[in-house]
Order: structure tokens, then sequence, then C-alpha cells
């Protein structure tokens, strides 16, 4: 080998490297989080989430009334809150008039710190359906 071919072989060789390295350092894809509420319930394909991971959440009301999502610390039962107090407390959230019955929305989001299982939950507070049990409890390492 001359050097001009091995010079060639290792720069073609760093640029490889450097190439998977700025790639394993680039913006994360977006991990699908499905997401279901029914009458009077959610179910979601993720409970576990990361912190720093971005997600991609898919919402479908197969309900027959509006629903709404929410990502927030548990309520109470019984605590009496506005809707805007609530949308101030929420992480994130969609309103209950973009969730109608068969709609679907998308949301994405991130979770910036870590929080221990039962301490956040994805729910619904359209009047009366959180006291029915509409809460999934997730968790965020």
């Amino acid at each position: 080998m001359n050097k001009k071919t091995g010079f060639t072989l290792l720069t073609t060789t760093a640029l490889i490297a450097l190439s998977l390295i700025l790639s394993a350092c680039g913006p994360k894809e977006p991990v699908t989080v499905e997401v279901t509420l029914t009458e009077f319930g959610i179910e979601s394909s993720v409970s576990e989430f990361k912190s720093g991971t971005p997600y991609h959440f898919v919402i479908t009301n197969e309900g027959a009334i509006n629903h709404e999502f929410m990502i927030m610390e548990p309520t109470a039962e019984g605590m009496m809150m506005s809707m805007e107090e609530m949308d101030e407390m929420a992480l994130a959230f969609v309103e209950e008039d973009e969730l109608t019955p068969g709609a679907s929305q998308t949301l994405d989001y991130t979770f910036t710190e870590p929080a221990s299982a039962g301490s956040l939950e994805i729910a619904c507070h359209t009047s009366g359906h959180y006291e029915a049990g509409m809460k999934f409890p997730i968790t965020v390492e």
C-alpha cells in the first residue's frame, strides 16, 4: 500500500467514525404512544417514559362523548379547580372540543425530569369523567 492509498483509507475510516458519532448525538426520533379514550377509561401503549426522549402521542376518542387529554399530577377526588387552573397545571393537554367522538389528535411532548410511579397521570377532567375513573398512572425515569 502506498502513502496516498493509506491516507485515503485513513481519511475514509475517520469520516465514517465521525459520522457515526455525530448521528448518535443527533436528535432522537420520537416514540409513538397510542392513547385510547373511552367511557370512562384510558388506555396507553406506554406507561413508562424516559426523561429527554421525545414522544409523539396519537390520542383517539373511541367514546360516544367528548373527552380531553391531560398529562399532570393526580388531583384529589372532589378537589374544586377551574379548567383554566387545570390547564395551567398540566404538562400537556388537548381540549375536549378537539376530541369529539371518533376524533384523533396528535401531540408531541418531551418530559424534562423524572417522576416516580403515581406522581403523574394521563387524565380526562371533563366534568365527572375523572371521578368516573378516567385516569392512567405513568412513570418518567
